[in-house]
């Protein structure tokens, strides 16, 4: 398994040119708030199902592979999502709060790592290297300007995670059997992956659901499912 590049791209240039579309057809109860969106446009491009993709690669939340796939997918999120903003910029014009802006002088979301680093007087320990050309990027901002003074966020979709059967946000999964509640009723979620491995191992039959229930989804004490 890998990330889709091109699909991605694709979906982030679509999920851009969407939200955009919202800050002007929006309706805003509160002026300031209308003001205050149609002069920065700020927008908030999150990501759902990230454990899904760690279930996909068999890879533990908490590992050094995991770090690493979330490096380099949310380095390719926001790539393209930067990329998406430059590209309306060109097409739509510029954010009328650019001038002066971050953006507009050059520092990239990234480049704050070094103004925190020096504020902290060290004592940011983040991976910074890359993967993406942003070089190219960069240059096409300098040249375009952004349509969004903001394009990223940690999104909260709880709610339509749930719906569309995939992981909600960035958040790991904390059980492999459980019950979500909320004012739509009563939505039972179940780890398919594990079932799809138990599956595989020839594993999943009455006695497993029924062990699974009895242990509220854990699997420590289920002796015959394998370590790995």
């Amino acid at each position: 398994w890998e990330l889709d590049h091109e699909k991605l791209q694709r979906t982030i240039r679509t999920a851009m040119r969407m939200l955009d579309n919202v800050i002007d057809i929006n309706y805003y109860a509160v002026a300031k708030a209308r003001n205050s969106n149609l002069k920065h446009r700020p927008v908030g491009l999150g990501i759902m199902g990230f454990q899904d993709c760690l279930h996909l690669l068999h890879t533990p939340y908490a590992s050094d592979a995991a770090m690493a796939f979330a490096d380099s997918s949310m380095e390719a999120v926001c790539y393209y999502a930067y990329q998406a903003s430059t590209e309306l910029a060109e097409e739509r014009g510029r954010y009328s709060s650019y001038k002066g802006s971050l953006w507009d002088r050059g520092i990239l979301p990234q480049d704050t790592l070094k103004l925190l680093r020096e504020e902290r007087g060290g004592y940011v320990e983040v991976d910074e290297s890359v993967t993406m050309d942003w070089e190219a990027l960069r240059s096409r901002i300098r040249i375009h300007g952004m349509r969004n003074s903001n394009c990223i966020a940690i999104a909260p979709t709880a709610t339509i995670s749930n719906i569309v059967g995939v992981a909600a946000s960035i958040e790991p999964s904390f059980g492999n059997l459980s019950v979500k509640s909320n004012l739509s009723g009563e939505f039972t979620i179940v780890n398919e992956y594990l079932v799809r491995d138990l599956k595989r191992a020839d594993l999943w039959d009455d006695v497993m659901v029924m062990d699974l229930k009895h242990f509220d989804g854990s699997l420590k004490r289920i002796d015959r499912v394998p370590e790995d």
